[in-house]
């Protein structure tokens, strides 16, 4: 007998940089969770994408830990070292396709994402996805214009992208980094354990991370 669809069970892939990774991220991944009914959300922070250079980011190590303190309080959600341990580049198609390997048959895998990067992870020779290999879930940011991407995402994939509306990704990590280096508070936009780290290890002060 084959398996029915009530037995499939849905997996959140939250991949990205996480430099660092802030309270936007873990709302977005909450009601993400919330919405498609997925059992877990497992974030994955990427080692050196195809998009940036691994000299411009944060040790991995650091960001990896980052990722761990903040989602210690909830059950819900988990951590993969899978992209910290390839080589460079890491793409978002081979990491799903990992998840698919690992998993099996029995979960329909999400992968979480944010309006600004889907049309870079859906993209075949950016991120080597291809239509079906997962349901993408892509968060707003301000500043983007729903209509627009969503004009520009293939018609293969279309059926495979599902626009996640609230909330929005407020914060950015960009903006953080800019905060810490002078001397402006982020109390409000990273857990208070994620604070710490950065202060202790003085990531993003100086330019340099002490060990």
């Amino acid at each position: 007998m084959g398996r029915v669809e009530a037995d499939i069970r849905n997996l959140g892939i939250m991949g990205g940089s996480f430099d660092p990774i802030h309270c936007g991220h873990l709302a977005v991944a909450e009601a993400s969770r919330v919405q498609f009914n997925l059992e877990r959300v497992v974030f994955v922070p990427a080692y050196c994408p195809p998009h940036k250079s691994v000299e411009d980011l944060t040790p991995a190590e650091h960001r990896f830990a980052m990722v761990n303190l903040a989602i210690a309080h909830n059950p819900y959600f988990s951590s993969s070292p899978i992209e910290v341990e390839r080589s460079c580049p890491t793409y978002a198609g081979h990491t799903i396709e990992a998840f698919h390997e690992i998993y099996g048959k029995g979960w329909k895998l999400y992968f979480i994402t944010g309006l600004d990067a889907i049309l870079t992870i859906i993209n075949w020779e950016r991120a080597r996805t291809y239509p079906g290999i997962c349901h993408f879930i892509a968060a707003t940011r301000p500043g983007y214009s729903i209509d627009e991407i969503v004009k520009s995402i293939p018609e293969a994939f279309k059926s495979f992208v599902s626009i996640l509306e609230e909330p929005r990704l407020m914060v950015s990590s960009t903006e953080i980094r800019s905060r810490v280096r002078s001397g402006e508070s982020i109390d409000d936009m990273v857990p208070p354990e994620v604070r710490e780290y950065i202060f202790h290890f003085k990531i993003y002060t100086d330019g340099k991370v002490s060990s």
